[in-house]
């Protein structure tokens, strides 16, 4: 009876630790939350000044490579940046955000991300479909490359 008792102990520790694995620890999960924060940090806050659009803007350059294609890290920077300029307030929202990681340290991302802003004169670009490639470095998953895959169009 006693070993009955230590083998279920020992397979309901088992089923607690990988269902906590799945549900915490998981990288797709943790890729999710990037370009979740990417879109957040992207976004410009009304009545934002210079130096705190530049504070943004080094902030949304730690979650991407150093070489990231895309222009590099520095124009990834300024085209959120001259959005901002452009759009005033500006809000990202990622939709369909689809994650399959390739290997421990890569993750393809097929998102649609639509760009709202409050200047009632510009013009609100069409959602994009975009594709993003993830990077596993130091622990930490960074955007290594992204590219627009189409526009989509939308019925008004």
């Amino acid at each position: 009876m006693r070993a009955r008792k230590l083998l279920t102990l020992t397979l309901i520790a088992v089923v607690v630790v990988l269902t906590t694995r799945y549900l915490f620890w998981n990288d797709t999960r943790d890729v999710r939350r990037r370009v979740e924060a990417i879109a957040k940090i992207a976004g410009a806050p009304s009545g934002e000044t210079a130096p705190e659009r530049e504070a943004r803007g080094a902030q949304l350059g730690t979650f991407a490579t150093d070489d990231v294609i895309v222009g590099g890290r520095p124009d990834v920077v300024r085209f959120v940046l001259d959005g901002a300029a452009t759009y005033g307030q500006m809000k990202l929202s990622v939709d369909d955000v689809q994650v399959e990681r390739i290997d421990p340290t890569t993750a393809t991302v097929f998102l649609t991300l639509s760009i709202f802003g409050d200047q009632p004169r510009v013009a609100d670009p069409l959602p994009r479909q975009l594709h993003a490639t993830f990077s596993k470095i130091n622990g930490e998953w960074l955007l290594s490359r992204g590219e627009v895959l189409r526009t989509l169009e939308t019925s008004k």
